[in-house]
């Protein structure tokens, strides 16, 4: 190699060995500093869980309707039925005439692990229960026949998919299950 191609490469690699080390050292002061854990902010809630499309919602209502149906015993008869958002909740007044007593059965479905609280209320009574979303069986309460009762189930966090099915039903006497007033809600002796 002649002496000026030497001189020539020996340019080309300083050139490249200044470029190089000037182009890590941008990067390292691009890099944010890192900081104190401990005192940093909290990071932002994650965003909630959603379905990616209506076909995650079809099967969620499928699954519900099958919750649903798994506890709805042979001689029942459907008084009322519906369906809310997670989001937007539940505030309903339901008349319960007649001689049988009544269940308000509930499924709901959500793409993330879920529970919703469901209140009962008759006059000065009411109870308040948990009620898991995604469970194979709808939970069933038992309503006696008698005044108007209401149900409320509290909204989700706004943004939160999810849906809520419910069905009243009149039921035999001998239907009911555990306690025949879950309203009252009923002491084991």
């Amino acid at each position: 190699m002649s002496a000026r191609h030497a001189f020539t490469l020996a340019v080309v690699l300083s050139v490249t060995a200044l470029t190089g080390a000037c182009t890590e050292q941008q990067k390292q002061s691009e890099k944010p500093e890192p900081r104190d854990v401990a005192s940093s902010a909290p990071a932002t809630a994650s965003p909630a869980a959603s379905w990616e499309g209506k076909e995650d919602q079809e099967d969620a209502m499928r699954r519900a309707t099958r919750a649903l149906t798994a506890v709805e015993p042979d001689g029942a008869s459907r008084v009322d039925e519906g369906m809310a958002g997670l989001e937007r909740g539940l505030t309903k007044t339901f008349t319960a005439k007649g001689g049988r007593p009544y269940t308000f059965d509930v499924a709901c479905q959500a793409p993330a692990a879920h529970s919703i609280t469901l209140t009962l209320q008759r006059g000065e009574s009411q109870s308040e229960y948990e009620v898991e979303c995604g469970d194979r069986e709808a939970d069933q309460f038992n309503i006696p026949a008698g005044a108007p009762f209401a149900v409320r189930i509290a909204p989700a966090q706004r943004g939160t998919d999810g849906m809520i099915l419910w069905r009243l039903n009149t039921i035999a006497p001998a239907d009911v299950d555990d306690c025949n007033d879950d309203i009252q809600g009923c002491q084991a002796h």
